[in-house]
């Protein structure tokens, strides 16, 4: 396979997780670019099929279980780069790839899962293959802008990220179990950062936003070396209100120690009320008070998730990355980067201060 900077990389893309909300994305996006070297795999056939089928001399279908070692090195033959977009065996098929020079990239949120893939650095390295993490829309598109708001304003001592998600945007299974797995965590937000915050978003006004352990808080902490808050709220005030005071009434983690995450997990799946609409807002500041913002506002954050995941593996695969394992942050130049993303999904707001965000009490 050839590794070298600037060059098309051999073989072909699979999409694990292919036909899911974030995964489908991904892979007709990718299969516009490089017709019939996509591959949609995953357990379920019948629906790698069903994809595929809408587009039969772009993407193939292949079965595959991650969880079976066999399968996983069958699926490895002739490929360039996988696109990893469910949780389940990451580091493990991580290693796989690496070891073999085999490119990587997983849309997961999870900061554990991240830390363990992230150890697999001189793996990568040695191997001459890039491994790319915090790729979706957060983490993902936060860790850019929040870089952006860093380079902006160099001597930044913290940054905070809010997020706004819509109660009725296009999520899967996999995204309602991982919140729901989430909000039942301690709520311990890092460096003394408050709990909850008011926050100026785009196209929404201030809204409440209360810590939330999305993993690009740790994982920008450590690249850019600034402490990093990130809070999320939905679009309606009257959800966003009752979940997190749920969730400080310690509603979440009693489900999950009772086994009845599954019940709620159905109930929210079936929850249709507000929007599609979501915002981002990133906030860095300095010592003495000057502040820097960019923000982000869409539509069905899944779909957008699966939009940068491809174009960031759309890099990977013409060799436009250099070897390590890299987060979204470290592996792209912000302003490129965001000039590439399609307008008609995703409109930036990179200009102007941030009214400042009024820490509130309370949990």
């Amino acid at each position: 396979m050839n590794r070298r900077h600037g060059r098309d990389t051999a073989g072909r893309i699979v999409v694990v997780g292919g036909y899911g909300a974030v995964g489908r994305v991904t892979a007709e996006t990718l299969g516009q670019w490089f017709p019939d070297r996509v591959v949609v795999a995953g357990r379920d056939l019948r629906r790698a099929r069903e994809l595929t089928a809408r587009a039969p001399t772009a993407l193939r279908a292949e079965a595959v279980d991650v969880g079976v070692p066999d399968q996983v090195h069958r699926m490895l033959r002739g490929t360039g780069l996988v696109v990893m977009c469910v949780e389940r065996g990451n580091e493990t098929l991580a290693r796989e790839c690496l070891r073999r020079g085999i490119h990587y990239l997983d849309v997961s949120a999870s900061r554990a899962l991240l830390e363990g893939i992230g150890r697999l650095d001189p793996l990568a390295t040695a191997s001459g293959a890039t491994a790319a993490l915090s790729v979706g829309l957060a983490p993902g598109l936060t860790n850019v802008l929040a870089r952006l708001c860093v380079d902006r304003l160099p001597d930044a001592r913290r940054v905070e990220i809010a997020i706004l998600l819509g109660a009725a945007g296009d999520h899967g299974p996999d995204s309602v179990r991982w919140t729901v797995a989430q909000l039942g965590q301690p709520v311990r937000p890092p460096y003394g950062f408050p709990v909850r915050t008011r926050t100026p978003l785009p196209g929404f006004g201030d809204r409440s936003t209360y810590w939330f352990p999305f993993s690009d808080q740790y994982t920008l902490a450590g690249t850019l070396g600034v402490p990093v808050a990130t809070r999320i709220c939905f679009d309606s005030p009257a959800l966003t209100g009752l979940v997190f005071a749920l969730r400080s009434a310690g509603l979440f983690a009693l489900l999950g120690r009772l086994g009845a995450e599954p019940i709620l997990n159905a109930a929210l799946s079936r929850l249709h009320t507000g929007t599609d609409r979501f915002a981002l807002h990133v906030t860095a500041a300095d010592a003495d008070g000057r502040r820097v913002c960019c923000a982000a506002t869409g539509r069905q954050e899944c779909r957008a998730t699966g939009i940068v995941a491809a174009h960031v593996a759309r890099r990977i695969f013409l060799g436009q990355t250099t070897p390590g394992v890299r987060h979204l942050n470290q592996l792209v130049d912000p302003s490129a980067f965001l000039a590439e993303l399609p307008t008609r999904q995703l409109t930036l707001h990179l200009d102007g201060e941030s009214p400042t965000a009024r820490p509130r009490g309370g949990r």
